[in-house]
């Protein structure tokens, strides 16, 4: 079976190589690992040229991790390859893929027959490293959508998915300027900062990379604080495997509340001022 892995996320390849681990792996991203047994580099992303390529190559099955641009390459490859594609992939056994439903309310497994297009996301997995890896440089040419300027998503920060602490920001912060209090307590507590769907993927108050949610990242840290959020299904979905969730809200009845461990009803400006002055003298 040909094993085709893309991602601009170079972690996606390891977490692919998972599924299949006794199959040719050819893998396509912008760092080298060494999950594949064949890998291409791209210096840039052009999702058109990527999903022309990776159709070129004949796969039976085509993994791509779950961010907007990968997903994009997803649904143009399984046009091309006209083969079917599953979304919001959690596990994949043989040809049964477990996938999340009802905003995460749910599981629910798929059985389908290969060639396929599978969305998969990050997870903690075990790999080995393959011994030897053939390595080539893939020239990208620029097709009918063209960069006209690029912005930096600024500093990463902690890792979402690896992180202990998250201090995460819905709307109820109020404005992008508030996010600084957010920002501060988390510095104090060596945290990462994430934030709700409507604060990253539509307001842009934080990167798209920063979205916890059933269509962002899954974390299970230690300590969640949830400043300002409502708590809607699919910002509970990635925030389920938390231990303890702490809401800060001015709204008593916010669902947010009922999936709380703790619950502080306040500005949240308020509780990151006084929270970060009490850390940073202890």
């Amino acid at each position: 079976m040909k094993v085709v892995i893309y991602s601009e996320d170079p972690e996606i390849i390891k977490v692919g190589a998972s599924y299949f681990p006794n199959e040719h792996i050819i893998g396509i991203t912008t760092r080298e690992v060494k999950y594949a047994d064949e890998l291409y580099l791209v210096d840039r992303i052009d999702e058109e040229f990527i999903s022309n390529f990776i159709a070129s190559l004949k796969p039976d099955v085509v993994l791509v991790g779950n961010s907007k641009r990968d997903k994009t390459v997803a649904g143009y490859v399984a046009g091309l390859l006209k083969v079917p594609i599953i979304p919001e992939v959690m596990d994949l056994e043989g040809n049964k893929a477990k996938r999340v439903v009802y905003s995460g309310m749910g599981i629910a497994e798929v059985e389908f027959s290969y060639p396929a297009v599978i969305i998969i996301g990050r997870k903690e997995v075990q790999v080995k490293e393959k011994e030897k890896i053939e390595i080539n440089r893939l020239e990208v040419k620029e097709g009918k959508v063209k960069a006209i300027e690029e912005k930096s998503k600024g500093e990463q920060g902690v890792n979402l998915s690896t992180a202990e602490i998250i201090v995460s920001v819905g709307r109820g912060i109020g404005s992008k300027e508030n996010v600084k209090y957010a920002e501060d307590l988390a510095n104090a507590l060596g945290a990462a900062l994430g934030g709700s769907r409507p604060v990253t993927a539509e307001l842009g108050w934080l990167p798209e990379d920063r979205q916890i949610g059933l269509s962002g990242n899954k974390v299970k840290p230690k300590l969640y604080i949830a400043l300002g959020i409502s708590g809607q299904p699919q910002h509970l979905a990635g925030i389920k495997d938390a231990k303890i969730i702490v809401a800060v809200n001015k709204d008593k009845n916010a669902p947010i509340v009922e999936n709380a461990d703790y619950t502080i009803v306040g500005d949240a400006i308020e509780f990151c001022k006084i929270m970060t002055e009490k850390v940073k003298n202890k």
